[in-house]
Parts: C-alpha cells; structure tokens; sequence
C-alpha cells in the first residue's frame, strides 16, 4: 500500500465526453450511447436476475479495513461500482461501496494522498505507468484537537480544519500497462486570487483528448487555499474534438447561474459546496435549453416523488462537505434535470442502512439484491439519515 497522509482536498465529480463534431453528430453520438446503455442495463438485469449476488454492498470503518475488502472481493471478480464516505474523522471514517460482478477478471485496490497540490498530477502519472487508474476520491476532514484549561477548543473551527482526500486507484488484471493520463489546473484562493478566471482561462486550453474529471478544494496552510481540477486522458484518444466548459464559483445566486447557462446547452457535469461557496462545472453538450432543480438531500421523503413527478429525471448528486466532528455530510443536494423530449425514467429510493445503525441487517440487504435483481440500476448512493440508494431504469 502506498503510505501517505490525507493533506489535500478533493470534491468527487465525474464526466463522459461526447464527440463534438457538430451538434448533429453528437445528438446522434448521444442516441447510440443511449441505446448502448440500454442494452448494457438488459444484460446487467439479466444477470442480476439469475445471479443474486453479482451484486454487493459493503460497508467498512477506516480507509485501510475498506481498501482490503475491496482487494478480497476484487480477487474473486467482484469490481467498484458506486461508493462513497460519510461521517466520522479519521478510522472512524465510513466508506459503502457497490460492487458487480465480472466474472473471469480480478481488481486490484490502492490509495494515495498528495501532501502538494502540485504533486499530485505527477504522483497519478507515476501510478498510471503500473496499470492504476483513478477510481474515486474521498474527502477527508481532520481537526486539531487544541483545547483551553476548561477542555474547550481554544481556536475557531476555520482555523482548525485541515481538509484532506484519499484517491482510490484500481488495475484490471495485474496489468502494468499505461492507458491513462492526468493533468491538474490550479487557481489560487487568497489576495490577489481569481480561482475562478483562472480555471475557465486553463479550461479553454485543454489538450486533445482530456477531460474533467474531479474538482479539488484544497487547504495545505492557514491562508494556502486554492481550487484545482484534475482532468484525465485515455492515451489513445487524440482525436476527441474540444468541449467547451464552464467552471462557475458563487456565494449567492447558484441556481440562477446554472440554468442560465443551462439556457444556452450547458449540462451540469458536478458540483460541490464548501462553506457558503457552491463550485460548478458545466459542459456545452447540446444546443437545447434545460433547467436544473436542486433539493436538499435531507429533504428527499417529501421532495423526491414529487420533484420527478414534475417531469424531472435524477441527475446525479452535488456534493457536501464535512467540518469537525461531522457525523454525516452537510449541505450536499440532489440534482434534478427537466426531462428530455418527454422521456420517463422510473426513480425510488431505498434506505439500506439506518442512521444509528453501522450495517444493514439481512432484511436491509434481501431487499436491496432484490431491487437489483428486477432491472433497476444503481444511480447514486447517498447519506441522509442513513445510508441510501437511488435505483432507476
């Protein structure tokens, strides 16, 4: 295991990159993905059906316990799906992961932290030349635990912070050759900074075949703050035609800013907060409007039904964060996309672990390998009084 300490900060976000040769291609680019995923979902139901457990979900205390179930199951075929941690600090820290089956293939798990931003994009190039590729990220939160004669933290939470990541990395096979590249953009947060500017300037100079891929919040010092994204590359692909992204930083007026965009073709690609700072980064994808719709994840029994009742599709997740002390995350939100062309997609949430709980019992676990079981894909998992998963198909 590669040993290091968690000193960085990383929001999780994900994208897949169309071709963008026109708008027409990529709307028929689009429809094939679409029906390439149809048939991906039948198949994985189909499975499903007759194999119960070609899906699992684990739940571990401490990254060190969850890499090691991930490498025990990894050995018998089983691959990362869907993950993520919440609550607790340190080996207290929970992680839930989803795995699937792949028969006839075996995984391989390991981690590392980038004590320097500016390392980080060299040490997952170091680990890219064995075979690892980025997996996911996990935002950590560390306090100092400096207290006055009355046992009382004797320093305000902001300055006790210290915000850190571990980066799960993944390799298929024992393989040690290289199909991934990484980049990092880094803007600055401080006197005289303009974060925001500087990553959409860095954003209209991306190298053929990059894409984002994560956004990280970091901070390495009490006044060393700065916001960087981590684009990746799949080293055989220079030809995919350039996209246009929008990378927005804002304190107020969020949601106007994102359907604004949203007006003129931008997908929202991943979002996270920090504090009262939302960050956003949204991809040029179509020439048609749209309109975004965010509700807080506490909230779900009341709004989720009614929100996709009202002809919106789940659109995945926009990150919380985690202060001292945090026993679960805070301020994170699900997204919610107007439906395209009128489409329906069939959405439920399930809870398979209770909030005082720290496993789901076999009730917890039947019904979830039975959602599984009948066609439903596993969309997103979050935490909210409990841990819980969002099915669709």
């Amino acid at each position: 295991m590669i040993k290091s300490k968690f000193v960085s900060f990383v929001v999780m976000i994900s994208f897949l990159a169309s071709p963008s040769l026109s708008f027409a291609q990529l709307r028929q680019t689009s429809e094939q993905s679409k029906t390439s995923a149809a048939q991906e979902k039948k198949a994985q139901a189909l499975v499903n059906a007759n194999n119960p457990d070609s899906v699992k979900l684990i739940i571990s205390s401490g990254f060190e316990n969850f890499i090691k179930e991930l490498n025990d199951n990894g050995k018998a075929g089983y691959r990362l799906d869907k993950s993520l941690n919440f609550g607790g600090e340190g080996s207290t820290q929970s992680f839930a992961a989803v795995l699937r089956l792949n028969s006839g293939n075996t995984y391989e798990y390991d981690w590392l932290s980038s004590p320097n931003k500016n390392l980080l994009e060299s040490r997952l190039n170091q680990e890219a030349a064995k075979g690892f590729n980025l997996a996911n990220s996990y935002a950590l939160t560390a306090c100092s635990d400096a207290k006055d004669e009355d046992g009382i933290s004797s320093a305000p939470v902001i300055l006790r912070l210290t915000k850190g990541d571990a980066f799960l990395l993944e390799r298929i096979n024992g393989g040690i050759n290289r199909n991934k590249e990484y980049k990092v953009f880094i803007g600055k947060i401080g006197l005289g900074g303009k974060p925001q500017q500087a990553l959409q300037d860095a954003l209209e100079t991306i190298p053929p075949g990059f894409r984002p891929v994560k956004i990280l919040f970091t901070r390495q010092g009490l006044t060393d703050f700065s916001i960087s994204i981590l684009l990746e590359k799949n080293v055989l692909d220079d030809n995919a035609a350039k996209i246009e992204y929008r990378f927005l930083k804002e304190v107020s007026g969020f949601e106007k800013a994102v359907n604004s965009l949203a007006l003129q073709g931008f997908r929202f690609v991943a979002g996270k907060r920090i504090g009262l700072v939302k960050l956003v980064l949204m991809a040029k994808l179509s020439t048609d409007a749209t309109a975004y719709t965010f509700v807080d994840t506490e909230k779900y029994p009341k709004e989720f039904d009614k929100t996709i009742a009202q002809g919106n599709t789940f659109a995945g997740i926009m990150a919380g964060d985690l202060s001292c002390g945090s026993t679960k995350i805070e301020n994170e939100k699900l997204v919610f996309v107007q439906n395209d062309k009128g489409e329906k997609h069939d959405f439920k949430i399930y809870k398979v672990l209770n909030e005082k709980s720290n496993n789901p019992n076999s009730e917890m676990l039947a019904e979830f390998q039975r959602q599984s079981a009948q066609g439903y894909q596993i969309n997103e998992l979050f935490y909210a009084s409990g841990l819980n998963v969002v099915f669709g198909k």
